[in-house]
């Protein structure tokens, strides 16, 4: 893609790569977080990438290196509540090779656990856990129809 000389032409190509790969994890993600919004869904974390968190963002708490996370489950629910702090957090995780959209109740690695809270997703109808699943595959190929319309209006060489 890029005319640059030797490794900076492959590094240059690497990185669009990269971050195309991390637009379509992002899109994909984004389809589960909107969907699990509508339905009700208390979502606990929204990730781009996996393994440890390098940076997060909580309303209510700002910016952090790492994850806000232990000093969340520190605070009380009044506490939480006086500070206006969000029970999502948005977090940029080490490796860039996904992402994942955390709910409560829905633990993949622990079918058995369950939360009775009203919010949780094991509490939600059935048809919207269906919506909230798909949602993800779905935005992709809205993007997907989306981009192909602005290519064919636009125009390549």
């Amino acid at each position: 893609m890029f005319d640059l000389p030797g490794v900076y032409g492959t590094l240059a190509n690497l990185a669009v790569i990269v971050l195309g790969f991390g637009a379509i994890i992002f899109i994909h993600e984004l389809g589960h977080f909107l969907a699990a919004k509508w339905a009700g869904i208390r979502v606990l974390a929204f990730s781009i990438g996996m393994g440890p968190v390098a940076a997060s963002y909580r309303k209510g708490m700002g910016f952090r290196r790492g994850s806000t996370e232990p000093e969340y489950l520190r605070m009380g629910e009044a506490e939480r509540a006086e500070a206006g702090v969000s029970p999502t957090e948005y977090r940029l995780s080490t490796l860039p090779l996904g992402g994942y959209v955390k709910m409560l109740g829905q633990e993949d690695a622990n079918p058995g656990a369950v939360s009775d809270a009203p919010d949780s997703y094991q509490n939600c109808p059935v048809w919207k856990r269906m919506v909230v699943i798909s949602a993800g595959v779905v935005m992709n190929l809205v993007t997907a129809a989306g981009l192909f319309i602005i290519v064919f209006m636009v125009g390549l060489k």
